[in-house]
């Protein structure tokens, strides 16, 4: 599949309409050849991704949210974040639409201007930053002396764009003898698409072969038979949404499954289907290609390895404690088994004079009803029997207190499971996977091989946000930082949500006891849902109260809270359209 230089055009003109004048809240790495960004722009949150990777290089906006897939910090992160993130995105050029390189030009409020570099060039793909003075910061791929004879792409370095193309330029430019350079192209003993893409300045074989069948009906034609009038006509067609801005992108299917994408129609070949944009068809050819479905928006989860191995964790945390909790059922005593031992114990003592050896039962008529009957071992004195049923008592009595507790205490311990198997489904990246790993070492709720280090949590950046009103929203991403939240963040007058009888975040509007505008009240709410186990649903319950009527659990595991005096609203599950970061 190609990403050509039509592609990356229609491409261009997407994010030109979309993006700019947008803030960039946030800048990740998906993975090591790939750069991700969350972008508000036009009253929307919308992420744009973009790759490196050989022969997979390519840029589009993604319905989903990125995930970081970088472990560590790399150089480039580092400059994104200090360069790129917080500014305005100004403009998004294409500064030849032959050639696979795209400019977003970025405006930082404390460190001026510098221009992200992305070249979607097959094996050559590479991501640049480059500062005002048209240095490179740092680079996807970095070319050393040597490696290149016509590039050297280091930190530091100028940039030096690629050279340009030796090749005839798709449609007249006006330049003498454009139709004779075109016929002398098409004197090739050679199939007309393999000329088109040979001699055509950012033709790639697809565009030669939608050429071929536009111009002669024949994907296959020879270019000695093809017109010359035909052929330009048919480049012209192609290229005329580069001045009318009207593109019609849209994928190819083969056996219902999508095999390509294009900027154009295609005609060459059955099967293709108009998409409602490129992005949208750049996604679900990817998507089809690692056996993604289209809901995952063609995005590989970077961590299904290590949230595997910690789901697996989880698992046999809760066959553990649903064994403990199967086990103490059984351990429930009768509620009065204790009072009725104690009563026969005293009347044994009372009456142990009146008995005589070797007698089996003593009948003590307690004036109503049947009499009490207490079967007696002749083995045993009164007295010695009488011990033995008070001991037994006080067993009894003790197990109707520690029994139940220690059967809410595996309800909770179940309870926070849940807690943990959500965070760990809505973890976004590798530190918030560590976190719930972690916390399930540290729980106690697995047995500890000997000899294991002491747990530690990973530190982690608590979620900022802000309402369209400018209000402060905090969200905790996971136990530890409901916990946090809750009882060291928020002020006792601030307003506290969570998604009602479910696992989820703990979420805080900064209110200081002030009244809380709708938009901002709405705004929490559902991201107190779109942050539990309920994510998606159209219909969530979501407790709101102030913080000081929030309280720990006597004993609870980190997160766990009573709640009083909630009122509750019905949100749905989804991110707020009108959110920004910190």
């Amino acid at each position: 599949m190609h990403f050509d230089a039509l592609t990356l055009a229609c491409v261009a003109h997407e994010l030109a309409e979309t993006l700019t004048g947008g803030r960039v809240q946030q800048v990740l790495l998906p993975d090591a050849h790939s750069v991700g960004m969350e972008i508000y722009a036009q009253r929307q949150r919308r992420y744009l991704f973009a790759s490196a990777q050989p022969n997979a290089g390519r840029v589009h906006l993604t319905g989903q949210k990125l995930r970081r897939g970088v472990e560590q910090e790399t150089p480039l992160l580092l400059l994104l974040r200090k360069y790129v993130r917080e500014s305005i995105l100004d403009a998004v050029v294409q500064p030849d639409p032959t050639e696979r390189i795209l400019h977003l030009h970025f405006d930082h409020p404390g460190y001026g201007i510098t221009k992200l570099v992305i070249e979607p060039m097959g094996r050559l793909s590479n991501i640049l930053l480059v500062n005002a003075n048209g240095n490179i910061l740092d680079c996807v791929n970095r070319v050393r002396p040597g490696e290149n004879a016509l590039r050297v792409l280091m930190p530091g370095r100028p940039y030096i764009p690629p050279p340009p193309q030796d090749r005839l330029p798709p449609v007249d430019d006006g330049r003498e003898g454009y139709y004779e350079e075109l016929a002398a192209l098409l004197q090739r003993e050679d199939k007309l698409w393999r000329a088109i893409a040979d001699g055509i300045a950012g033709a790639s074989p697809t565009v030669g072969r939608e050429v071929a069948w536009r111009a002669m009906r024949d994907a296959d034609a020879l270019a000695a038979a093809a017109p010359v009038i035909a052929v330009a006509q048919a480049l012209q067609e192609l290229e005329s949404p580069l001045q009318s801005g009207e593109w019609s992108p849209g994928n190819w299917l083969e056996s219902g499954k999508v095999v390509g994408y294009s900027a154009y129609p295609i005609h060459f070949r059955p099967g293709y289907t108009p998409s409602a944009s490129i992005s949208a068809a750049i996604e679900a050819y990817f998507a089809a290609q690692s056996g993604a479905t289209e809901a995952d928006s063609g995005q590989v989860d970077s961590y299904a390895g290590l949230r595997k191995q910690a789901a697996a964790q989880l698992a046999r945390a809760r066959r553990r404690v649903e064994r403990q909790v199967a086990a103490s059922a059984g351990d429930v005593p009768d509620a009065n088994a204790a009072a009725k031992l104690r009563t026969e114990a005293e009347w044994l003592l009372a009456l142990h004079t009146q008995l005589t050896p070797g007698q089996k039962v003593l009948e003590v008529d307690l004036g109503e009803g049947e009499p009490l009957r207490i079967t007696l071992d002749p083995a045993l004195s009164p007295v010695e029997q009488a011990q033995r049923k008070f001991k037994r008592a006080g067993k009894l009595a003790r197990a109707a207190e520690f029994v139940p507790a220690r059967q809410a205490q595996l309800k909770a311990d179940l309870a926070f499971l849940d807690q943990l198997a959500t965070d760990l489904a809505l973890a976004e990246n590798q530190p918030q996977i560590a976190t719930v790993v972690s916390e399930l070492q540290g729980s106690g709720l697995l047995p500890q091989r000997p000899g294991r280090s002491k747990i530690t949590h990973p530190a982690q950046e608590l979620l900022r946000l802000y309402s369209v009103n400018g209000v402060e929203i905090i969200v905790g991403r996971n136990a530890r930082q409901n916990d946090h939240i809750t009882f060291n963040v928020a002020g006792a007058a601030d307003l506290w949500l969570h998604a009602r009888d479910i696992p989820g975040a703990h979420v805080v509007i900064r209110s200081g006891g002030q009244s809380v505008d709708p938009e901002t009240l709405q705004a929490a709410a559902q991201l107190a849902a779109y942050y539990s186990q309920r994510r998606g649903d159209r219909a969530v319950p979501v407790a709101v109260t102030p913080r000081r009527f929030v309280t720990r659990v006597p004993g609870g595991r980190p997160g766990q809270v009573h709640v009083r005096q909630e009122e509750t609203v019905v949100v749905p599950a989804e991110m707020p359209a009108e959110i920004m970061h910190k």
